[in-house]
């Protein structure tokens, strides 16, 4: 078994630029000066996170990658979604309740349906052209990064919404569409995990993640709303990440951030490319599955994989950034450090990460990053 296994794994080595990966050591980088790290203010902060993201709010209910009055503006709904779902747990008040519903409202407007010739509820990226703050056109860019990712992030800010503004009827009115939405996990739903979408058949760490998060929240929706059928399909598939995840992404000591489905060798039971010094994806998706509560931060394999991380890569002080490996912000690691109850390391990246962004929060900050930091704070002052 060993032996066949090296020989995929040279298969796969002479794949790697094929599939994107990359086995290049990581360029060492001296470590910042010490300096005292005080207590953030995480209300202030908070504040200052949530302005920012109500800020990215288009006039039609869309959130912005990076706002501009004038020009063109992306909108990805994968990140904008996260972006109402930090904003709704921040602030429950009706003013911003009716803010989340007009996101609402917009993504359920631009779902692609039957007549478009893709799966239906799945939703593209738009590129929106604006004029001194108002939109001037609205452009369907036809691409999507993931079907899964988006469908269950929604699903989740359904679930949300619905729960922090007590607007149950909401989730009665668009049932129908609730229920597209499901149904587009199960469009690439294979041995109980999901492709990115149709055309990228690889099984990813992270988006099954968040597609658990979504079926969780589908099964508090079908349940909200007297829908048993959909109660109960959302129950059984999120089963399947209950029962079997945990030893499909972690055996023998191997993490691992993807299954490749294969026609010769069907499923790996471990990606023989992963490596700690590779930041994206390998040691990026790491902590997702705390992140989504698919694992129980106290358990030992979250404890090893934070272990792990924080030996690896020193997070805390936005190394991956110094290096000139990536040039985000990735508040996701921030959010894993507080639901571990390290206070010490988030409250360093919280340190860093306003020593580094500017002064008018330009772009490489966005929606998502930020809202990824707003969910950390927010978590840190209830004290998780």
């Amino acid at each position: 078994m060993q032996q066949i296994l090296q020989k995929i794994t040279a298969v796969f080595l002479s794949l790697a630029g094929i599939i994107g990966l990359s086995t290049t050591p990581r360029p060492a980088v001296d470590a910042p000066d010490p300096v005292e790290i005080p207590t953030p203010d995480y209300a202030v902060m908070a504040a200052t996170e949530a302005d920012w993201l109500w800020s990215q709010q288009l006039p039609n209910g869309a959130i912005a990658f990076y706002y501009h009055a004038n020009g063109e503006v992306t909108v990805n709904p994968y990140f904008s979604t996260y972006a109402a779902i930090a904003l709704t747990a921040y602030d429950g008040s009706p003013e911003a309740g009716e803010k989340i519903k007009r996101f609402i409202d917009w993504y359920f407007a631009h779902m692609n349906t039957v007549k478009d010739n893709i799966i239906p509820g799945s939703i593209y990226d738009y590129k929106i052209t604006m004029q001194n703050g108002e939109i001037v056109s609205e452009e369907s860019t036809g691409k999507y990064d993931s079907t899964d990712s988006y469908a269950a992030f929604f699903l989740r800010l359904l679930w949300d919404y619905a729960e922090r503004y007590g607007d149950v009827a909401l989730l009665q009115e668009r049932a129908a569409q609730i229920r597209t939405l499901l149904n587009v996990l199960y469009a690439t739903r294979v041995h109980g995990y999901t492709f990115a979408k149709p055309t990228d058949p690889r099984i990813f760490l992270m988006d099954n993640c968040e597609v658990y998060t979504g079926l969780c929240a589908a099964e508090k929706i079908g349940a909200a709303i007297g829908d048993s059928t959909l109660q109960k399909k959302a129950t059984k598939a999120a089963n399947v990440y209950r029962t079997r995840f945990l030893k499909d992404w972690y055996r023998g000591g191997r993490f691992t951030y993807q299954m490749l489905p294969l026609p010769v060798w069907g499923y790996l039971d471990f990606d023989p490319f992963f490596s700690w010094d590779n930041f994206y994806p390998d040691v990026a998706a790491q902590m997702y599955p705390v992140l989504w509560d698919i694992i129980s931060p106290d358990s030992p394999e979250a404890k090893l994989v934070y272990e792990n991380l924080c030996n690896s890569w020193s997070w805390e002080t936005l190394e991956y950034i110094r290096s000139g490996v990536e040039v985000y912000y990735w508040g996701a690691f921030a959010l894993a450090g507080a639901k571990m109850g390290d206070v010490e390391r988030v409250n360093s990246y919280l340190y860093y990460y306003q020593q580094r962004i500017s002064p008018d929060r330009a772009y490489p900050l966005y929606c998502f990053d930020s809202a990824m930091v707003l969910m950390t704070l927010i978590t840190m002052m209830k004290g998780a």
